[in-house]
């Protein structure tokens, strides 16, 4: 059964599995938040929190791989972030918090950071790719390129796309939005900076107005940095770069008797149970 906890800006939804943060406009417009975020109990590794005073307080879901800082400032936009600006608002969350926990009491923490689960999943498929967005243009990338999508009405810089080999790439700079935007830069070999005056854009970069944006970038940056290690691990190795390491494993073939104590240590550790066992032994002794 889910329970609904309501704030001022944003509601937090405790299911049996999961959370659910849905967040209204001050999030959704003004900071780039998604309107709905979930968050099963295996992907939170904690919750950060501060009390409010003569300010807003704030909790915070910490996801593995995401970083421990946080400022109210940032809770203020932040999708993974719910502000508590009164005394109210604060015992509340402490009742969420409390049915969180024990709800994920018996839940294991996953040791795979969604960077990881993304990287693994950008080798195993050569087709699968992944887009960051941001205010004026998103990037979108596979395992051997990088394409900057421009927003043409926002991106004073490029018009269409721009695909890169990350090979390619020498470095990746990137900055969090201050009194200006912030940018996410691509240094590759062969740029040349042909910008129209000093406030247009140029064409390797995009840029980041909120927190959202500058996480997801920040993602970006780390993901496209670890496959051009892997990229250039290969170059010095010799090997040849074709991700066999990634392929599936060549499965010898088994023996009945190996099937057969397989499946009866699944019967021991109660995951399957007598009858089931009894039907695939009657099938593998046919």
């Amino acid at each position: 059964m889910s329970q609904v906890f309501k704030f001022l800006e944003s509601s937090l939804i405790v299911e049996e599995d999961c959370v659910i943060l849905r967040h209204g406009r001050i999030k959704s417009l003004n900071g780039g938040a998604k309107k709905e975020v979930i968050l099963p109990y295996s992907e939170i590794e904690d919750i950060i929190f501060q009390k409010p005073g003569f300010s807003a307080g704030y909790c915070y879901f910490k996801r593995p791989g995401a970083s421990t800082n946080m400022t109210k400032h940032q809770a203020v936009h932040d999708e993974h972030s719910i502000l508590l600006h009164f005394r109210y608002h604060y015992k509340r969350f402490l009742k969420a918090k409390k049915r969180i926990e024990a709800l994920s009491e018996n839940v294991e923490t996953v040791s795979e950071s969604e960077l990881d689960r993304i990287y693994h999943s950008l080798f195993l498929d050569s087709n699968q790719s992944i887009t960051y967005k941001g205010y004026d243009g998103s990037l979108e990338v596979t395992r051997d390129s990088v394409t900057i999508l421009y927003n043409g009405f926002l991106h004073s810089g490029g018009r269409g796309q721009k695909t890169i080999q990350i090979k390619e790439i020498n470095s990746i700079s990137l900055s969090k939005n201050t009194f200006v935007s912030g940018k996410i830069q691509l240094h590759y070999n062969g740029f040349q900076d042909r910008r129209n005056g000093i406030l247009a854009s140029a064409a390797n970069e995009l840029s980041i107005t909120n927190i959202n944006e500058y996480n997801r970038f920040l993602q970006a940056k780390d993901l496209i940095e670890r496959i051009k290690h892997y990229h250039d691990s290969d170059n010095e190795t010799g090997y040849d770069n074709s991700y066999n390491q990634y392929a599936e494993p060549v499965h010898t073939p088994r023996s009945t008797a190996d099937e057969l104590r397989e499946f009866k240590s699944l019967l021991d550790e109660g995951i399957i149970t007598e009858e089931e066992f009894e039907q695939k032994k009657a099938q593998l002794l046919r």
